[in-house]
């Protein structure tokens, strides 16, 4: 009706525009079409009116009208569960279809109005069945009940997780140690067969020198003084030092298969070998910690490259040098390199290390804390930042945290007293010229620049600062409830003051490029 109403009217208006047009009246062409079109809209709003109702505003009545659908069509669900158990009024019926989970589940999706319904009709038919309803059909779980439900998914989530990780490292572990029986295997059984091939041929080269030759003989080879190098001395002298397979053998040559010269030999071979290395920038490398008695130290060893920082032996190296700088007093690395170590020095050993791997290597420095009466604790960020940290009183775990706040704020100072007095007085100039330019009398410049310095000493001092941990208290009143006072700190992080060589690509390939020219 509103489509045929509408296309009469446009009709309508299309006739009458076009004979005002064809008399040419354009005064009452106008008057008359100003009408026509207000005729028009106020008869498409009385049809849409009539048709659908009046508009409606705001979100509250679609929401109550979207919920009222849903409510129809659950309505309608459970009137065909009804109608189900009606055709069919047994127990067995009752307890199968009305009182099913997703009967219960439809009862608890509805509104409280319907549900209550809902749950009536269901209590009725199940007593006309002599059926007994569990508490709680159809009354969805309160905030507490669903808050442990999704708590016990949760944890069943976790220990699902924990079991398959378990599981699949259980099976990574049997992968590699299937892999290692069969490298094994493969290894007896070629010695196996190069056992045999040299038991073979040992009588066959008998038979060979005992019959008569009327040619010359070829020349024996020539051995190296002092007896023959076999692959088994090679081998054992490179498991012993350490240094290249060809090193080695050259190594057992000079020195006529004697393994001990031949150590000795690459033991000055690698002093050169260090020597040499010794110019280049060592940059990279980590900070090993070691502790005990009370008393703790840091090393930073240096490398060329974090490839040979993440190394075995240059791990296994810093170690042994922390180690043995507990048994070092004060900080002079000369007197560290002097120390014993696993049956050597440790300057013997790191040029040892040189020589095998080939890149330059520098025990930089080290730094100790500890004593009788205070604890300390160390953090090691990344194994490039290392942090020691001293208080009086207090745990171990206590200084560790502070020692993970120092590695992350860097502060320069613990307290304020330790606070160099030339430091003080060059930031109280800059702030008093500061306050001097905003033109206030010289007792107000004064009170503002003590105030400011107050503020300054704040961000600078470690007890001042919030600990990151938290953000709800300074480290100083984190000391204070735990009992503790700080005695001080120190921080380290490989390769600082180091100037390191930039390389130009573009330069180097133009220097090739010339050279080859």
């Amino acid at each position: 009706l509103e489509l045929r109403s509408r296309l009469t009217l446009d009709h309508i208006f299309v006739l009458f525009t076009s004979a005002l047009r064809f008399l040419q009246a354009p005064l009452l062409y106008h008057s008359l079409t100003m009408k026509l079109s207000q005729a028009v809209i106020l008869a498409s709003l009385v049809s849409t009116t009539l048709a659908f109702g009046p508009p409606t505003f705001g979100s509250k009545s679609h929401m109550s009208m979207r919920v009222a659908t849903f409510d129809m069509k659950r309505r309608q669900q459970f009137n065909k569960i009804l109608n189900e158990v009606k055709e069919n009024p047994t127990k067995e019926a009752v307890e199968k279809t009305l009182l099913s989970a997703e009967t219960g589940d439809l009862i608890e999706k509805c509104n409280w109005k319907l549900r209550k319904a809902l749950i009536r009709k269901v209590n009725d038919m199940a007593a006309a069945a002599e059926v007994d309803v569990a508490d709680g059909f159809g009354v969805p779980p309160t905030q507490e009940e669903r808050e442990a439900k999704e708590q016990e998914e949760k944890v069943g989530r976790k220990a699902s997780k924990k079991a398959e990780l378990e599981a699949s490292l259980q099976a990574e572990k049997e992968q590699r140690e299937k892999k290692a029986a069969k490298k094994a295997e493969r290894t007896a059984a070629v010695a196996e067969n190069f056992k045999k091939v040299k038991e073979s041929s040992e009588p066959n080269a008998q038979k060979e020198a005992d019959v008569p030759t009327e040619t010359a003989a070829p020349p024996a080879e020539e051995k190296p003084a002092g007896g023959e190098v076999t692959i088994s001395m090679i081998k054992e002298l490179r498991e012993a030092t350490g240094a290249g397979m060809m090193d080695c053998k050259k190594a057992l040559i000079e020195n006529g298969g004697d393994a001990e010269a031949a150590s000795e030999y690459l033991r000055k071979k690698g002093l050169a070998k260090a020597d040499k290395k010794a110019a280049r920038v060592a940059a990279e490398g980590r900070i090993s910690v070691a502790s005990k008695d009370g008393r703790a130290v840091m090393v930073e060893i240096n490398c060329e490259t974090d490839f040979v920082a993440k190394d075995g032996s240059f791990l296994s190296f810093g170690e042994s040098v922390a180690n043995a700088a507990l048994n070092v007093g004060g900080d002079d690395v000369s007197v560290l390199g002097s120390t014993e170590m696993d049956g050597s020095t440790v300057e013997d050993t790191r040029q040892a290390l040189v020589a095998k791997i080939g890149e330059n290597i520098q025990v930089r420095r080290f730094v100790g804390r500890g004593g009788s009466g205070s604890t300390v604790g160390s953090y090691v960020h990344m194994n490039r930042i290392g942090v020691l940290v001293e208080i009086e009183g207090g745990s171990t775990q206590l200084a560790e945290d502070v020692a993970m706040h120092v590695a992350a704020m860097n502060p320069p100072f613990a307290v304020p007293d330790e606070v160099p007095s030339d430091v003080l007085e060059k930031e109280r100039g800059i702030l008093k010229a500061q306050a001097l330019e905003s033109g206030k009398p010289a007792d107000i410049v004064d009170k503002m620049v003590e105030g400011r310095i107050r503020k300054y000493l704040e961000e600078i001092c470690l007890v001042s600062q919030t600990y990151v941990k938290t953000n709800d208290k300074t480290v100083g009143k984190l000391l204070e409830e735990n009992g503790a006072k700080m005695v001080g700190f120190t921080r380290i992080e490989v390769g600082e003051g180091i100037e390191k060589k930039e390389d130009n690509f573009a330069e180097e390939v133009a220097a090739m490029a010339a050279g080859n020219a």
